[in-house]
Formats: C-alpha cells, sequence, structure tokens
C-alpha cells in the first residue's frame, strides 16, 4: 500500500512501478478477500489491530466476515 500513497507526496502523481505493481496486488487480494457484511449488533464484534513502523490497520468483523476497515500510513509527526 505504501507505493501507491507514496505517489500523492509534496500533491504532485507520480505513478511508478512499484505502484503498479502494489495495485496489481491489492487487486487480488479485493477480489479473493471475504466481502464485508452489514453488522448485527446482537452478535459478538471481534476486532484485529496491526502496527508496523510505517502503518498501522484494524478491522472490525463478526463471525469471521470483515465489516469495517481501517487502516493509515504514518508520517513523521506520528512515529
Amino acid at each position: 500500500m505504501a507505493p501507491l500513497t507514496d505517489c500523492l507526496k509534496k500533491g504532485e502523481f507520480t505513478w511508478s512501478s512499484a505502484a503498479s505493481k502494489a495495485f496489481i496486488e491489492i487487486k487480488k487480494k479485493m477480489i479473493s478477500a471475504l466481502v464485508t457484511r452489514l453488522s448485527e449488533f446482537s452478535k459478538v464484534f471481534e476486532m484485529a489491530c496491526e502496527a508496523l513502523e510505517i502503518s498501522i490497520g484494524k478491522v472490525l468483523a463478526q463471525e469471521g466476515y470483515p465489516v469495517a476497515y481501517f487502516s493509515e500510513k504514518l508520517n513523521e509527526s506520528k512515529l
């Protein structure tokens, strides 16, 4: 994902071969991933979190199916 967000650095859009590769990989994962479902408040929610040196991500799920995603690339002030 980072090569895609790097395309927008300094307000200028610059596409690279790394961005193209990341885009294709994300497309593959989205196609093969489980489709998100509407949440049912009568059921238990599960939260998965991940923090890396350059990004954070979370998935809210119910019964193993995602209902919401969040991810953010960290900048220097957030590190």
